[in-house]
């Protein structure tokens, strides 16, 4: 039977001197999976990935790839994407894949005809016999995902593949990660900073700060896990005994008001209905009743506060 993880860490742990990078992280991430990995500088993601890829020695723990220890077997199942995308400016789109092919020693043959593929995939064909030096930053991601992709690994390992791009090139790198995922099941490791991102494409994150898993979850399951019911509720005008007989109700725990808008984090969903009865009572007309969910983003940031 398959081996069900595409990455499997136990009680992984690296230190440097006395300070613990990483402490002792528990990963299980199933095949297929876009994972976005976040947290702040400095939280472990880099020390993370470092392991991963054999750069560096676990103090305690241990780490797999497809169910294979962490070293030059497993390391062959990995395309990987830095903060430095590894291309020479000097060289054609088509002379930076054939160099790194042939470190891959891919067969000429075969190697031409992958690097043909890739850059069709990449929509980069028509611009491969330019030098990449200038090119745009959004262009040179793409080729450095199309480089990653040479030896058509299982697992792609991503950092921050989106960082610093325009709004163009970005949605045009995050729609080739997301058909990346889709062929053949390819599992995406991505470490990132652009949480609206992660929640729109991943299919699962963690958040690690200060080197220790806060958590592990699908972004939907977590927003569901940890949002409060909130609603806005938008009036004709809104008077102060109106807003002081709402923040009396006992469902109510955080009341905001701006002009004829309230907004209001309650203890129940179904109290909303309370909520509108009451301001209906004190004379004012209800015109609209929201439903807001948290964002991933509101989420990361108080756990980030509640650990810090």
């Amino acid at each position: 039977m398959e081996y069900p993880w595409a990455i499997q860490t136990e009680g992984l742990t690296r230190r440097f001197g006395a300070r613990t990078a990483l402490d002792s992280l528990s990963l299980h991430i199933p095949r297929g999976t876009i994972f976005g990995f976040l947290g702040p500088n400095g939280a472990g993601k880099t020390t993370t990935v470092r392991l991963l890829l054999g750069l560096l020695h676990p103090d305690a723990g241990w780490a797999r790839i497809m169910g294979l220890p962490v070293g030059n077997e497993s390391r062959r199942l990995v395309g990987v994407l830095l903060d430095r995308d590894g291309l020479y400016d000097n060289l054609s789109a088509w002379d930076n894949l054939d160099f790194y092919g042939a470190i891959h020693q891919l067969p000429i043959p075969d190697r031409g005809k992958r690097i043909e593929d890739l850059l069709r995939f990449s929509d980069l064909w028509e611009r491969r016999d330019e030098p990449v030096g200038g090119w745009s930053k959004g262009m040179r991601q793409k080729l450095a995902l199309a480089r990653a992709l040479l030896a058509d690994p299982p697992l792609l390992i991503l950092d921050e593949p989106t960082s610093g791009l325009d709004p163009a090139s970005l949605k045009v790198v995050r729609d080739l990660i997301v058909s990346l995922a889709a062929d053949r099941q390819r599992t995406i490791f991505l470490c990132t900073h652009n949480l609206a991102e992660a929640e729109r494409i991943c299919t699962q994150v963690g958040l690690i700060r200060a080197g220790r898993l806060l958590l592990q979850e699908e972004p939907r399951a977590l927003r569901l896990r940890m949002s409060r019911p909130q609603v806005v509720i938008t009036t004709g005008g809104l008077s102060d005994a109106a807003i002081a007989a709402v923040r009396r109700l006992p469902e109510v725990q955080e009341l905001t008001a701006d002009g004829a808008e309230l907004t209001l984090t309650l203890s129940e969903p179904a109290a909303s209905e309370r909520v509108v009865t009451t301001l209906v009572a004190e004379g004012t007309g209800v015109r609209e009743v929201r439903h807001a969910t948290r964002s991933l983003e509101d989420i990361y940031l108080e756990l980030m506060q509640e650990e810090g």
